[in-house]
């Protein structure tokens, strides 16, 4: 079966599952405002039957999505000033078809986090503030510290589902001239400026999908010109 997503730039990727969640929540009736001054950090005033509400779209593209710990676990970054979360997710990692639009609220998200961070540090694993605590949105069976505060699906159901090539179709994309430098809404919120923090991003990634700790996790860079 093929890779929907396969051949698009990592920003043309990105500008389409943000547009999934806007049209999704727009379909729920919402109306949508961005707020203004957050760079690439997704957080939008959403409103419907007259209230108002202030909300972070993730996306994800492996199932799992992200908030910054900040004063040792106390605080997350964005989270804390929003009330709900909408993530846009692929329906399969390895060979997505479709675009599943979640709408959670953020006390529910905030929980999840919340555990995550305490049985990763109970685990002995080194957490940084300002870099993305990771959370599984399908159940993680495995029983390690990584699985803690997983399948927040088992409890909301998509609000919508979008076929990828429909989306194409739709120009989904049509934002995705902005350039390169968008590789996702999760980097832009860490505020990833040199080589050294995307490699420790990428292998912190990489240690809680595989359920091991980051120290495990050994990459290789290699630049060619």
């Amino acid at each position: 079966m093929a890779n929907r997503l396969e051949g698009l730039s990592e920003t043309t990727k990105w500008h389409l599952m943000v547009e999934a969640a806007k049209r999704a929540a727009i379909a729920q009736g919402y109306a949508l405002d961005r707020v203004p001054g957050r760079g690439l950090s997704n957080i939008w005033m959403i409103t419907k039957d007259g209230k108002s509400r202030k909300a972070s779209i993730r996306t994800t593209r492996d199932r799992w999505f992200a908030f910054p710990p900040l004063n040792g676990g106390t605080k997350w970054k964005t989270l804390d000033e929003v009330e709900v979360v909408i993530v846009a997710s692929v329906d399969s990692r390895d060979e997505p078809e479709n675009v599943e639009v979640y709408i959670f609220p953020a006390d529910d998200v905030r929980a999840r986090c919340d555990a995550a961070y305490a049985a990763r540090t109970q685990a002995g694993q080194v957490v940084r503030d300002n870099f993305g605590m990771w959370v599984s949105l399908d159940r993680d069976d495995r029983g390690i510290a990584a699985s803690t505060g997983s399948g927040i699906v088992d409890k909301y159901e998509p609000v919508v589902v979008y076929p990828i090539n429909d989306l194409l179709s739709a120009g989904a994309t049509s934002g995705a001239d902005q350039g390169d430098a968008v590789l996702g809404d999760e980097m832009a919120e860490n505020g990833l400026t040199t080589i050294a923090e995307v490699m420790a991003w990428a292998r912190q990634r990489v240690a809680d999908i595989a359920g091991v700790a980051p120290q495990a996790v050994k990459l290789d860079l290699k630049v060619e010109y």
